[in-house]
């Protein structure tokens, strides 16, 4: 841990992380119960979490991945982080009493889709539906679906300004994550990325195979924003999948 400038390390839940020390952590989803002890160590936690992570819709009999959600909520449950910031503020007061209900006692905020965008945008010059080269690359299938996305964002958001976009444009919460790293210890601290990808984020998380018709949640928007952010500020990454999208972290 460095004496002279922060070191903060933002934490999804691929498998066998490398995660140093630092002055904070940034967990994404269940990550923050996937390294818990790892994540102990740290004197500032913070929670960044997707409202279907611990909505109890996702613990209904018949829902595919039941288990794992399951899992991942008594996880989160057990967690004791500074505090959690939800990325959608629908239902906050019935998650937030939910959680409490079951004895979760950290404090909890959520950002809207507006202030989400916002915020990305101010830190990476990225602004949702975030649209990238990818998509010219796509078989013709998928690039109809992806474009019919697109133009129903635009034309929502002509009405309400309001409007969430589909995940394909948007970053996904280890990204936001970052965002919100950034947004709080500015442009002097060190940022290490640990534990999070950009290749089969599902099957690393549930062990099913995607299947190849699926738009990829996120991806694109993910590494068009972590290649401005690279430009911006100290960014580095104990992935080697990221690295060429940000710098290796060496420690010392």
């Amino acid at each position: 841990m460095s004496l002279t400038k922060k070191l903060v390390v933002v934490l999804g839940s691929k498998p066998n992380a490398d995660i140093p020390l630092g002055d904070a952590v940034y967990c994404a989803n269940a990550a923050i119960g996937y390294y818990a002890e790892m994540v102990s160590r740290f004197p500032r936690v913070v929670s960044v979490m997707s409202p279907d992570v611990i909505h109890p819709k996702e613990f209904r009999e018949g829902v595919p991945d039941r288990a794992l959600n399951q899992r991942q909520f008594q996880m989160v449950l057990a967690s004791r982080p500074e505090k959690m910031i939800l990325t959608r503020t629908g239902h906050f007061e019935f998650l937030k009493e939910t959680l409490a209900g079951a004895g979760f006692k950290s404090p909890m905020e959520a950002v809207s889709a507006q202030e989400r965008r916002a915020l990305v945008g101010k830190i990476s010059g990225c602004y949702d539906p975030i649209v990238t080269s990818d998509f010219f690359r796509l078989p013709l299938d998928r690039k109809i679906r992806y474009a019919g996305s697109l133009a129903s964002t635009f034309l929502k958001r002509l009405l309400n300004k309001r409007k969430d976009c589909g995940a394909v444009f948007r970053p996904s919460t280890g990204i936001l994550a970052l965002v919100f790293a950034i947004a709080e210890h500015g442009r002097t601290a060190d940022y290490v990325i640990c534990g999070i990808g950009v290749r089969k984020r599902n099957e690393y998380l549930s062990g099913k195979q995607v299947k190849g018709h699926d738009l990829p949640h996120h991806v694109f928007a993910d590494v068009k924003v972590l290649r401005k952010l690279a430009r911006r500020y100290n960014l580095f990454t104990t992935e080697p999948e990221l690295e060429h999208l940000v710098p290796r972290y060496r420690s010392g």
